[in-house]
């Protein structure tokens, strides 16, 4: 429809239906008003059929939105108690660990308040027993004294070997916590529904489906076969390589076979040749060869009689040393040394001349060190270095001191100081710790030749 006043600009479909609206009296079309009411008719029931839609979806998505919270309120809570048992797990096992501790702590210190009290009680009977000059029952309480002390000690290392404090330690694995951390950003996420559409058509839903992602064990399974696949694939690579060096070594050596049997042929045709001709430099060559060896056995023999030479002059004759261990608390070693009288053989000074024996002792404490010393005392006798005869024909000492005063505690500072120039003294003679056996016998009794170290220095 168009007005009068609007016929010049030329609309063309509505010429034929020019309505003026400056005149009066114009007949109503009711069948159009029909059409016009019917039509916001449709338009009043699509707005309410709208309104209707919008208020249910409101509605329902409020329930939507209920339901996502408490779901999310539950993985909250779900992911909470699997955390509170991984921690309540380690928490017992710390308060486990703590109190196996206490306990041998207890057990470790009532033994300790036990041995401290007899060690108290025992000092207090020998305190006692010095005091009032009781010796007789000093001498009883020794005979079980070190076996008494033995168990005692005894007891403290079994306590110490089957009771042994554990350490823990709370540790955080980094790593482990920062994937952790980065996986519950994305253990759940919210999901948006678009509604309408450009077409026009307002019931269709488009829902984002999230992509579902393998778990970074599963990821580190696959990567581990890639790994194994790239080892073996490259382990047959390196295989093939060697394959391949080994053949080329083969022909190699091949060749070099080869060539190396034609030199020896050729090699052979020339010492047919020259046979004639190198018979006599063979025979100088194998006089020279033997004039070489004499010499040689010359400077060996040279060599060992030199090394002898200091031996030939010491003079040790016939003797006998008695090794003996006394009992008791205070245990020492004897070293009874005898020579007998005697006449001086071949290979002393002044053969046919009378020897002077003597008898001469050396005590040592019983301990370790007393021990290894007196295993020098033994080898250095055996070597024929501890005596000689004097100028007056008597068997004396040769630069090594003896001790045979009292080796218990009352005189430890001079008998530290003793043994100290004793190790000092037989490691001067050719005696030292690192020429003795450790495991040698310690009490034994034998008798040594006078010549018996000039054969074991010749074997």
């Amino acid at each position: 429809m168009i007005c009068g006043r609007c016929l010049h600009s030329e609309h063309i479909p509505c010429v034929k239906e020019v309505v003026d609206l400056l005149k009066e009296g114009i007949t109503i079309d009711c069948e159009r008003v029909n059409t016009m009411k019917s039509l916001l008719m449709e338009v009043k029931d699509e707005i309410l059929l709208l309104k209707n839609e919008a208020e249910q979806s409101k509605d329902n998505y409020k329930k939507t939105a209920d339901k996502c919270v408490q779901d999310c309120m539950e993985l909250g809570n779900t992911i909470k108690r699997r955390v509170d048992e991984l921690t309540s797990g380690i928490r017992d096992g710390i308060i486990d660990k703590h109190n196996e501790n206490l306990t041998i702590h207890s057990h470790i210190t009532k033994l300790c308040d036990e041995k401290t009290k007899w060690c108290d009680d025992e000092e207090s009977k020998i305190d006692n027993f010095v005091d009032n000059n009781l010796a007789g029952h000093l001498y009883l309480m020794s005979r079980h004294f070190e076996k008494e002390a033995s168990d005692a000690r005894s007891h403290l290392k079994e306590m110490k070997h089957k009771h042994t404090f554990k350490g823990f330690d709370f540790k955080e694995n980094n790593v482990i916590l920062k994937c952790l951390f980065e996986d519950l950003d994305e253990v759940c996420e919210q999901q948006d529904e678009v509604t309408g559409s450009d077409d026009g058509n307002a019931n269709d839903v488009f829902a984002f489906t999230p992509k579902v992602n393998k778990t970074r064990r599963e990821l580190t399974v696959l990567l581990n076969q890639a790994k194994d696949e790239l080892d073996n694939s490259e382990k047959t690579r390196k295989q093939f390589e060697q394959e391949l060096l080994r053949a080329k070594q083969d022909i190699q050596k091949s060749e070099n076979t080869r060539k190396q049997f034609e030199q020896d042929l050729l090699k052979a045709k020339q010492d047919i040749v020259n046979y004639e001709k190198t018979q006599k430099e063979l025979r100088d060559e194998l006089k020279r060869v033997k004039l070489d060896l004499s010499e040689k056995e010359r400077a060996v023999v040279t060599s060992q009689l030199s090394s002898l030479k200091d031996n030939i002059k010491r003079t040790q004759p016939t003797g006998t040393v008695d090794v003996k261990i006394s009992q008791g608390i205070f245990g020492f070693i004897n070293l009874i040394f005898t020579f007998p009288d005697g006449i001086q053989t071949s290979h002393h000074p002044s053969p046919g001349n009378p020897i002077k024996g003597g008898t001469f002792t050396a005590r040592l404490r019983r301990n370790s060190e007393g021990e290894l010393l007196c295993r020098m005392f033994k080898a250095a006798f055996r070597k024929g270095v501890i005596f000689i005869l004097g100028k007056e024909g008597k068997v004396v000492l040769d630069g090594v001191s003896l001790y045979d005063g009292s080796v218990n505690r009352l005189w430890e500072s001079s008998y530290v100081k003793y043994t100290r120039t004793l190790k000092a003294e037989l490691a001067a003679k050719g005696s030292t710790e690192a020429d003795i056996d450790q495991k040698e016998k310690l009490e034994e009794t034998f008798t040594l030749d006078g010549l018996s170290w000039l054969k074991s220095a010749l074997s």
